[in-house]
């Protein structure tokens, strides 16, 4: 019984190292020094055959690329993007005492620059975000964050600009640096500005 035993053990372990040794090629007609297999040519394959030419690789990028600015826009398309009321927080952020949501005199500086660019570009929006730093809770960042944007808003509207194109955010702590240092916290007390284009 136990050489019957044996027997079984050891063709099981000669039948897993002959599956074991058996070298399996990948189903693929090409080889990893480049040649084909098959002796098929490059061509066949949609390989370039170092011509100058891309074959099938899309449209060729427009422009010029010998241009002295390479930001610049290469397709008249994209000419929209010079409008400045296109332009993503143009204007310097305004800053708040810890607590606070009301303005100083530094700060309504800030504030009056932007009610002229709404008084000359009627077509610009205006978003005001408002942003607090990591001390306090949640809730009441938020609702701090909404003071601040509410208060720039109420004095761009005293200044002249119609309040229809001036929406506000609060952000609130979201965005804060926990357990800033004074400075960081400082600039964590905030409200900035989005400019896009309406109607």
């Amino acid at each position: 019984m136990k050489s019957s035993v044996y027997i079984c053990i050891q063709i099981f372990f000669l039948c897993l190292v002959l599956s074991c040794s058996k070298k399996v090629e990948p189903e693929t007609t090409l080889n990893r020094d480049g040649t084909n297999s098959d002796n098929s040519s490059e061509q066949n394959l949609g390989f370039n055959d170092g011509a100058d030419e891309l074959v099938g690789l899309g449209d060729p990028l427009r422009g010029s690329f010998n241009e002295s600015d390479p930001l610049a826009p290469r397709d008249p398309a994209l000419s929209a993007f010079e409008d400045p009321l296109n332009v993503i927080r143009p204007f310097d952020p305004v800053f708040f005492g810890f607590d606070q949501y009301n303005l100083n005199s530094t700060e309504r500086n800030k504030i009056v620059e932007i009610a002229e660019f709404m008084k000359e570009n009627t077509q610009a929006r205006l978003l005001v975000e408002g942003y607090c730093d990591w001390k306090g809770t949640p809730d009441y960042n938020k609702s701090l964050g909404d003071r601040r944007a509410t208060t720039v808003k109420d004095y761009l509207v005293e200044l002249g600009c119609d309040a229809g194109r001036i929406e506000v955010i609060s952000i609130g702590d979201e965005l804060a640096i926990p357990n800033a240092d004074t400075e960081q916290a400082r600039l964590d007390r905030r409200a900035t500005f989005v400019v896009s284009k309406g109607n």
